[in-house]
């Protein structure tokens, strides 16, 4: 099957728009629905029900999606590997948890070409559940995630903890903020058990968002309120873009370094690991 067209229908999948998938993967809009066709008739069934707004997932298409993602998947692994035969280079495949990127790149990066230039570096950003999976298929060598618990073979050790403040462009303190005026961003594990208990009264804010640099950029313009980590805002707080809301509950969000049992790379994976700790912005 067209490894093309599964990650076509995947990206379509995600999107749920035919010309949204043509700009991300540069291609024309015919070609996108061409790929989706021969992949239909090839299944002879219909992956995708057609709408005024966009395309939506028939029961078929939802049948089909998690074996897209494991072909994709598999097809990605395999390349991994073929790569690290055929160039005799050292690879170091590093995850990070999607709120996590901006904590350590390109510091990274800096770090790691001047200290080992020897190795090829591969670096994706995902959420912990994905990147537990990437390396458990040997796709990464490590990853930084917030989940506290991994899959079999895999091991999982408490890497650092993160401070969250409370922060607006307004200067304020807590007894002036209300939950109306919240937006409540997921942190991850760990983090909503303390925010419950700390922070009852907001636990059903207004405004719910799923992505930390999306909360960010409305904290810029509005006058609401969230939770951000010290390090992540650190120069909003120097610039004074942001000021800390005063005797805001400070919260906690710890980090986890993964990699697998087995690993033949532990050195690969100590290297790594030291070039996290240099480059850490907190630090």
């Amino acid at each position: 099957m067209n490894i093309d067209a599964i990650n076509t229908f995947l990206l379509l999948t995600e999107t749920g728009n035919f010309s949204r998938v043509a700009e991300k993967s540069n291609l024309t809009q015919s070609t996108v629905s061409a790929r989706i066709k021969t992949l239909e008739d090839t299944l002879d069934t219909q992956l995708f029900e057609r709408t005024p707004s966009g395309v939506l997932l028939t029961d078929a298409g939802h049948k089909f999606y998690k074996h897209a993602v494991s072909m994709s998947q598999s097809w990605q692994e395999s390349r991994q590997e073929i790569t690290r035969v055929s160039n005799p280079k050292k690879t170091i495949g590093l995850g990070l948890h999607m709120t996590m990127w901006r904590r350590f790149m390109p510091d990274w990066l800096i770090w790691m070409e001047k200290q080992h230039p020897e190795f090829a570096l591969r670096v994706e950003a995902d959420y912990s559940e994905r990147l537990a999976d990437y390396i458990s298929q040997g796709i990464l060598d490590l990853a930084i995630t917030h989940m506290p618990s991994g899959l079999p073979g895999l091991i999982v050790q408490p890497f650092m903890e993160d401070e969250l403040v409370m922060v607006s462009r307004n200067l304020l303190d807590i007894g002036s903020c209300k939950p109306e005026a919240y937006i409540f961003v997921d942190w991850s594990y760990g983090y909503r058990e303390e925010h419950k208990e700390k922070l009852p009264e907001f636990v059903r804010s207004k405004i719910n968002i799923g992505l930390s640099e999306i909360a960010l950029e409305h904290l810029y313009v509005s006058d609401c309120y969230s939770y951000m980590p010290r390090a992540y805002i650190a120069e909003d707080l120097s610039l004074k873009r942001l000021y800390i809301v005063k005797d805001a509950p400070i919260l906690s969000r710890p980090s986890y370094l993964v990699c697998a049992r087995s690993s033949i790379n532990s050195d690969v994976v100590e290297m790594a690991v030291a070039g996290l700790r240099a480059s850490n912005r907190e630090d």
